[in-house]
């Protein structure tokens, strides 16, 4: 569909493109020693790391010292805090990334689904509806060069998620590939490119996605660590069921009898979900030194997410798209302004779908009606707001329905099919061990009675969005089926 009439038929509010974007306004970037700066319209980075848990990261309190480089990045970023994932997997939580709608609006909302199967062996995914205006078609009709290097398989041109994109490499695409490969891909784009006009790269890297492969000298330290401590806890039957999918050694390995030997342990797998974490932080130093000798990433607006976090059993859960559990939803959130600035960091909640409102207005792009995200451009100015929003997460992959809502440090979860209600105070309890439902009834009541409301907009939202289904080739069913989606 061509892009100017979904974007007339969303009823774009305003349409200063071109003056808005030929210098940003004086009081949108603020170096960290206050003086005001003008750039023209900012390269865009965008990078966005697959499963990666919020508090694996030394800027939200991490001990290991795993990512020096996502921390020096949080140095010069407005940090937040607590980012929620509108859905713990991918497909649903990058379509609302994308479009600023939440699951149920634009209804990629879960694998069996989109399979229109109950039954394992679904052959079918969803396709994103190409009636949203998403980001990258309000950044393309401003005159940016759009570019996506997507190494997850679920997120193709084919499956709807190359609207916006002039360039969209997914050639690469599988559970397995490595971030270096995602930086060549963009790298060699930006250098044939040439800086004809601003650019926006959407990099989508699958480092601490499973099966974790990272290299021997990013895990093996992590090994030896496992391997002196004495009381090892050793998986029950029903958790190796669960991990049974990633039963092999990473493909580069010093020992594989090692990995064999020690792969009936918890802290074996959380070891090779840290060792990912370790490495991916490699590439993305890798990749800034490289656009740092390009003279790209100064004066570029970096941002750095996750489409969702990842459970490393925490309430008998491993993997994502199972839960809405804090693990799965929790997600870093750095924005990296032009020049850089010294680091502010803001508590309160915010989503991802707030990505697209933030970036349209502090750029000055039309507005786009139906956003269900909001701005944050106010707060990343320094004008702090004391609104509480709610946070609405849903679309688990399979198994039981649940749904979840924040509200402040607040969280409530809802199985609808039996109406079980769980509540947990995140600031107290992030890894949500101690169920207050009992205790705080008329709290439950409340959030209860938000999360109805934000599912009932979200149903009006989806009114006359109609959903199809791609039937996926042998070679694409064979990827998803390694990333353990496809039984």
């Amino acid at each position: 569909m061509d892009t100017n009439k979904k974007i007339s038929r969303r009823k774009v509010l305003k349409y200063g493109l071109y003056g808005g974007l030929a210098g940003l306004s004086s009081s949108l970037w603020v170096s960290g020693c206050g003086k005001q700066q003008h750039y023209k319209r900012p390269n865009i980075i965008f990078i966005l790391i697959d499963a990666l848990r919020a508090d694996r990261l030394g800027s939200y309190g991490h001990q290991g010292g795993y990512t020096p480089i996502l921390d020096t990045i949080a140095t010069e970023s407005v940090v937040f805090e607590r980012a929620i994932a509108p859905a713990p997997w991918t497909q649903p939580s990058i379509a609302s990334l994308f479009c600023s709608r939440y699951p149920g609006a634009h209804k990629v909302v879960n694998f069996e689904q989109a399979a229109e199967l109950m039954v394992p062996g679904a052959e079918k995914v969803v396709v994103f509806n190409n009636s949203f205006v998403t980001l990258a078609e309000v950044l393309q009709k401003a005159d940016y060069a759009t570019a996506a290097f997507v190494a997850n398989p679920f997120i193709m041109r084919e499956f709807g998620f190359g609207q916006g994109f002039e360039h969209f490499d997914a050639s690469f695409a599988k559970n397995e590939t490595p971030g270096k490969v995602v930086n060549k891909a963009m790298l060699s784009w930006l250098r044939q490119e040439k800086a004809k006009k601003p650019f926006f790269c959407f990099l989508h890297y699958m480092d601490v996605h499973g099966p974790y492969n990272a290299r021997p000298e990013f895990l093996d330290p992590l090994l030896d660590k496992v391997e002196a401590i004495p009381n090892k806890r050793k998986l029950a039957t029903w958790e190796m069921r669960a991990l049974e999918y990633l039963f092999q050694p990473p493909s580069v390995c010093t020992d594989k009898s090692r990995h064999v030997r020690l792969q009936v342990y918890q802290e074996y797998w959380a070891a090779r979900y840290d060792g990912a974490v370790r490495e991916i932080d490699y590439h993305i130093g890798q990749l800034k030194t490289q656009l740092e000798k390009m003279g790209l990433w100064e004066d570029s607006y970096v941002i750095v997410t996750a489409d969702h976090g990842e459970s490393l059993l925490e309430h008998e859960c491993w993997d994502h798209g199972f839960s809405v559990y804090h693990p799965e939803l929790h997600v870093p959130l750095l924005l990296r302004q032009p020049g850089g600035q010294a680091a502010k960091r803001i508590h309160r909640t915010v989503r991802l779908i707030d990505l697209m409102p933030t970036l349209i207005d502090q750029l000055n792009l039309p507005e786009v009606e139906g956003l269900q995200g909001m701005s944050l451009a106010k707060e990343i100015m320094g004008k702090n707001s004391h609104k509480t929003v709610t946070a609405f997460a849903e679309g688990i992959k399979k198994g039981v329905e649940k749904k979840a809502i924040y509200l402040g440090d607040w969280k409530l979860i809802i199985t609808p099919t039996t109406n079980w209600h769980e509540l947990y105070n995140i600031s107290d309890d992030p890894l949500e061990q101690n169920d207050l439902s009992v205790k705080y009834k008329s709290k439950v009541k409340h959030l209860a009675k938000l999360l109805q409301k934000q599912v009932a907009t979200n149903e009006q939202l989806g009114i006359g969005v109609s959903t199809k289904t791609r039937t996926l080739t042998p070679e694409q069913l064979k990827r998803l089926r390694s990333l353990g989606y496809v039984e």
